[in-house]
């Protein structure tokens, strides 16, 4: 099926194609559709899933075996309903534990990641193009990293934060993609290294950075704000609980709901907390129906003030801020550790992924309708 590049009438891609033989030359050919199924894209953890602008799902890498050991550099796009599936193209080098963000003009920003057990990090930057279905390698990170987040700043360039760089060894490094541009700029440090943290965007334009693991098994309470007209960090009141692995969610109040994860790489926490832009403060929010960590991609925003946690634990709930409730949805036979979670086109979302408490992929692959007030 041929992809037509914005902009372009219907039909000249053919008349390219047509024009570049002609005068000798060979044209990139579209690539070909290869349909999978979802259980094979659903066979991994630690992957990423991004919802498209036509509301496709684009599932980029993570780990392929029990033990999570091996990393693939294979993706798929999963039709909107959820549903079907179709082979993407491969990825410049195999990840899991990257980042992926959705840019201003449609395209897919991946960077850095887990190269495999014992194989290191990535510095790649790679840009997936849902106009031409095609990934192009954009640029490399001054500091390889996995674990680490990203957040979309408002003027759209791409902030990179923290990560693991060696066994027992994170950074507090902080670098900034321009896509328009494809420059890679450093910028302020972030008051503590750290992986497994969380960076949201807020309403005023500054991005919220939370937790993280900054020693074997031990994570933090402090939250930072970064403020893209400055470049810099404001060091904010400590969170009410240290925590790594856990969700951050930007609300549509403006709020930011931040819960789950550990202390200790032991202990699952059940608390949440929410942050007040507008006081830069942490109130206490409602707590999970069950502890849960492991979180990256398997929590999103509802309307209503609302959020739906479905990684990291045993079932999938809808907290309710405002409320100070949650609701059960719908519960698995194991832990859904690093699965993912995305609203799709018939109200409804799909949680993908994820291994369980013995480290083996769950192959989890469920559609779950919302309840109507839930519904986008």
């Amino acid at each position: 099926m041929l992809r037509h590049r914005r902009g372009r009438a219907p039909g000249s891609l053919a008349a390219v194609v047509i024009a570049a033989a002609l005068a000798g030359c060979t044209a990139d050919p579209p690539p070909t559709t290869i349909a999978v199924s979802m259980s094979e894209v659903a066979a991994r953890a630690a992957h990423t899933s991004t919802t498209l602008e036509d509301g496709r799902l684009f599932v980029a890498g993570g780990c392929v075996t029990d033990g999570c050991a091996v990393a693939t550099d294979d993706t798929a796009l999963v039709d909107a309903d959820g549903r079907h599936a179709v082979r993407g193209p491969s990825l410049g080098q195999p990840r899991s534990s990257h980042t992926s963000t959705l840019l201003d003009d449609g395209r897919v920003l991946l960077v850095g990641g887990f190269l495999g057990e014992g194989a290191g990090v990535s510095d790649a930057i790679e840009v997936f193009d849902p106009a031409t279905g095609r990934l192009t390698h954009v640029g490399s990170l001054a500091q390889p990293r996995g674990g680490h987040a990203a957040a979309r700043l408002s003027d759209g360039r791409v902030l990179v934060v923290g990560g693991w760089i060696a066994s027992g060894r994170y950074t507090d490094e902080v670098e900034v993609f321009d896509p328009v541009s494809g420059a890679v700029a450093t910028a302020e440090r972030l008051p503590w290294a750290a992986d497994a943290l969380e960076a949201t965007p807020t309403p005023d334009g500054r991005v919220l950075v939370t937790g993280g693991q900054v020693a074997s098994g031990e994570a933090t309470a402090s939250a930072a704000v970064f403020d893209e007209a400055t470049g810099s960090w404001r060091v904010l009141a400590p969170m009410t609980s240290p925590r790594l692995k856990h969700f951050a969610v930007l609300l549509d109040d403006g709020s930011v709901l931040v819960g789950g994860g550990t202390p200790d790489d032991r202990t699952l926490l059940s608390s949440t907390e929410v942050f007040d832009p507008r006081t830069h403060a942490f109130a206490p929010g409602p707590t999970l129906r069950e502890g849960r960590y492991k979180l990256p991609g398997g929590a999103i925003a509802l309307p209503q003030s609302r959020a739906l946690i479905a990684g990291g634990g045993t079932s999938a709930e809808i907290v309710d801020v405002a409320g100070g409730t949650s609701r059960l949805l719908t519960t698995y036979d194991e832990r859904a550790s690093f699965a993912t979670v995305n609203l799709l086109s018939n109200a409804a979302v799909l949680i993908l992924g994820g291994y369980d408490d013995r480290i083996d992929l769950t192959g989890l692959d469920r559609i779950v309708p919302l309840p109507n007030a839930h519904a986008r």
